[in-house]
Parts: structure tokens; C-alpha cells; sequence
């Protein structure tokens, strides 16, 4: 009898995280996802998500109760910690619904996105009634989002499923598959900062996603090779990330790349390359006159001599050319460029 109520308990836990993981995947890749959102509806009754805070509620809340609901339901506190350490779930059944489960809304996913890759214009127009600029400008927050998800269903599998065949197929076509995830997301965030301009935080959060696609590929290896340094190897990888990106001079890379895009879509804003630091000096001393007066006069940092203490060198050199070419007053007239 105890062992026939148990089996009805897995039964009934593993059935509930497998909902709570399909409406979760659902959820985000629906978000992210005009055309699969279009597939859903078909099924479920559409939920308005079209207001942008309203997203960001949902995929904050969304994540909470998945990760709490995975942790409470499959991963309980250790009464007996000396005998549960390292204990792996002895039903297969318990762990491999679940990642089916996620499997299944991702393959469903990336072949909606792979439609709208071949369908055509006409194809997305007539279906979602969007372009296809459009349609790629939306979803990277829900695709990061699905991202941290999925790695922490990886890290789950792993530490509760025995070694396996049936293992390491579902967990590393979810892995492959989150990898497509990822290059989705970049291809998006890009297309949208060529639209709509290059920001600090844009970028910032384009090499969180790519750094997650790392982990995503050291687990995967890391799996095939039974290997513990994934962790040490993933924190040592987004730690040189943030020292690339700071070598790198974000805000000249920010001005030159705003300064240089296709303005069709959004013109430049100048306002916002006047916050830029000291950095990006010398990518705006180049500018006409017109621009250079419409960002150096919206300039929140001027270049002070701060002593040793405050040196560095790009402050170093945007003084030697402020020094030749002075920035415009502050408030001084923006007369903005004719043109888009």
C-alpha cells in the first residue's frame, strides 16, 4: 500500500512540474514569438501580451513559480543529509516527462521560427500581420529568460538522472536546441540596435546572452566528458567577457556604430550620446558641427583634471582633443540635421 501511494505521488508531482514547465516555455516562447504565439492561439485562448511591462511582469513571475516549484516539488530539503547526499531519482519516469515536456515546446518553437524564415514576408504578413523587421524586433528579454530556465532544467536532469542513454539524448537535444535559442536572440538584438540605436545596457545584456550560450555549450561538453569544472570554466569565461568589453571602449563602440547605422527607421538621438562618458570623445570631436554642438551641449560629463587618482586613458585623450576642439556651451541652440 505505501509503495503503490508513492508511485501516485511521483505520478502526480511529475505531472504537475511537467504543466508548470510547459506553461512556463509556453508562456515566454508565446511573449517572444508572434507566429508561435499565432500557432498557440489556435489551442488556447490568447492572452494580450502586447504591453511591455505587462511582459516583463509575466516573465518575472513565470520564472519564480517555476523555479520554486521545481525546487519544493523535486528537490526537497535533506532531512537526512548523510543519506541523501548524491541520491539520484531511481524512475526514469520522473525526470524524463519533464524534459520531454521542455523538449517539445522548443522543437515547436524553433520550427516556428525557421517557418517564418522560409515562409516569406507575405507568409508572416498574412498570419501575424507583422513585417518581418517587426517581427524579429520583440522576445530577447523572454529568449534570456527561457535561457536561465532551461540551464537550470539541465543542471536539475543532471543532478537527479542516473548516467544514461536516455539521458544525455533529451538532455543534449534541449542543449543543442537552446543553443539555436541563443542565436535567435543575438540575431534579434542586433537587428533591433541597427533599427533603433546601440545603448549601454543593450549591449550589456547581448554579452549576458552570448556568455549563457557558453555555459549552455561547457555543459554540454561538460556532460559528454562526465566533467566537474563547468562551473569554474563558465565563471572564468563571463569574468573575461566583462574585461573584453571594458578593454573594448563600449561607449566609443556605442557612439561609432549610432553614428554610422542606417537611420531609415529611428534618427540618431544626440541626447543620448552627449551621456556618453569621456570614452567616446573622440568618435564625436569628428562630427560636423551641427551634430557636434547637438551632443557636446547635451553633455552631462565635461573633462576635468582630476589628478592622478582620476586618470585613465581615454580621459587622457578626450582632454588633448577638447583641448583642440572645445565642446559647445551647455544649452547652447541643437539645430538637428536635416534628413531621417
Amino acid at each position: 500500500m505505501a509503495r503503490g501511494s508513492h508511485r501516485w505521488v511521483a505520478v502526480i508531482r511529475t505531472s504537475v512540474v511537467s504543466v508548470v514547465l510547459l506553461v512556463a516555455f509556453g508562456a515566454l516562447f508565446a511573449s517572444a514569438d508572434a507566429l508561435f504565439a499565432d500557432w498557440i492561439g489556435m489551442i488556447v485562448p490568447s492572452v494580450p501580451l502586447h504591453d511591455v511591462p505587462a511582459r516583463a511582469v509575466l516573465g518575472t513571475v513565470v520564472a519564480g513559480i517555476t523555479l520554486a516549484a521545481a525546487y519544493v516539488a523535486l528537490a526537497p530539503p535533506a532531512v537526512d543529509a548523510a543519506r541523501r547526499l548524491g541520491r539520484r531519482s531511481t524512475s526514469r519516469f520522473e525526470w524524463l516527462v519533464p524534459l520531454v515536456v521542455v523538449d517539445a515546446v522548443m522543437a515547436v518553437f524553433l520550427v516556428a521560427q525557421a517557418t517564418a524564415l522560409f515562409g516569406g514576408h507575405a507568409y508572416l504578413r498574412r498570419t501575424t500581420g507583422l513585417t518581418y523587421a517587426e517581427y524579429v524586433h520583440q522576445g530577447f528579454g523572454e529568449l534570456t529568460v527561457a535561457t536561465l530556465l532551461t540551464l537550470s532544467v539541465l543542471g536539475w536532469v543532471g543532478r537527479t538522472a542516473a548516467p544514461g542513454r536516455h539521458r544525455d539524448v533529451a538532455a543534449g537535444a534541449l542543449g543543442v536546441m537552446t543553443l539555436v535559442v541563443v542565436t535567435s536572440a543575438l540575431h534579434r538584438m542586433s537587428l533591433y540596435m541597427d533599427a533603433y540605436g546601440f545603448t549601454r545596457l543593450r549591449l550589456l545584456v547581448s554579452v549576458f546572452e552570448g556568455w549563457l550560450g557558453v555555459v549552455v555549450a561547457l555543459v554540454l561538453v561538460g556532460g559528454l566528458l562526465r566533467a566537474t569544472w563547468v562551473a569554474r570554466v563558465a565563471i572564468r569565461v563571463g569574468a573575461a567577457a566583462l574585461l573584453a568589453l571594458a578593454l573594448a571602449n563600449p561607449d566609443a563602440w556605442i557612439a561609432e556604430h549610432n553614428l554610422t547605422r542606417d537611420t531609415s527607421t529611428t534618427p540618431i538621438d544626440y541626447g543620448y550620446l552627449g551621456t556618453l562618458s569621456s570614452d567616446a570623445y573622440p568618435v564625436i570631436a569628428r562630427l560636423p558641427q551641427a551634430e557636434f554642438v547637438c551632443v557636446t551641449s547635451a553633455s552631462v560629463e565635461r573633462i576635468d583634471d582630476e589628478g592622478w587618482l582620476g586618470w585613465n586613458l581615454g580621459r587622457h585623450r578626450a582632454a588633448d582633443l577638447e583641448d583642440r576642439r572645445p565642446p559647445a556651451a551647455d544649452g547652447a541652440p541643437c539645430v538637428r540635421p536635416s534628413g531621417p
